[in-house]
């Protein structure tokens, strides 16, 4: 141990004493200012601010790694492209129900023609139908969401892309895209 002398030892514990002192004086005027209520300007009444959504004109659907064939998907969204949404889902249910096939453009080998005036090669796919229908459901929901009137909108986009298949379950995939517009009037000039 160090040796100190009486008189060094005195001054080191007076000084801590001072030190001490003073935080209790601080404390002491912050109790005392916190109890007296401040002098209260006037306040301007402070506006209330609306947060605003912003103004939407379509809603989108998603499908991904759906089992379903990419080639035939490409079709079923190209015969509901461009279409009202209510006649966009008779299209689909009608090919659910085999009351209307669905014409094929682009994969159309061996595919017999159907019946009805310069029909065409076509087919009633099923599986991709309901899965379409799905995502075109989901998009319309999604509209409604946004509040978009779903009697006003049509489908501007359905895209079909094949997904990279999974390594454990081999088969097809395919993602889809639905976009559900509302209708503009067109303005002749």
């Amino acid at each position: 141990m160090i040796k100190m002398g009486k008189k060094k030892l005195e001054s080191i514990q007076q000084k801590k004493k001072e030190k001490l002192d003073r935080k209790a004086k601080k404390k002491e005027e912050e109790a005392t200012v916190e109890e007296k209520p401040k002098e209260k300007k006037e306040e301007k009444p402070k506006k209330k601010v609306e947060i605003k959504k912003p103004k939407v004109n379509e809603a989108k659907g998603r499908g991904e790694y759906l089992p379903i064939s990419s080639k035939i998907s490409v079709e079923v969204c190209r015969a509901i492209r461009g279409k009202d949404v209510e006649k966009a889902k008779k299209i689909l249910k009608d090919a659910i129900e085999k009351k209307k096939p669905i014409r094929f453009f682009r994969y159309k080998k061996d595919t017999p023609h159907r019946k009805g005036k310069g029909f065409g090669a076509g087919r009633f796919p099923l599986k991709v139908s309901k899965y379409v229908l799905g995502v075109l459901e989901n998009a319309i929901a999604n509209a409604k969401y946004l509040e978009l009137d779903p009697d006003e909108l049509y489908v501007k986009k359905s895209i079909s892309n094949r997904a990279v298949s999974k390594e454990s379950q081999r088969g097809r995939y395919t993602n889809l895209e639905i976009v559900v517009a509302k209708k503009t009037k067109k303005v002749k000039k």
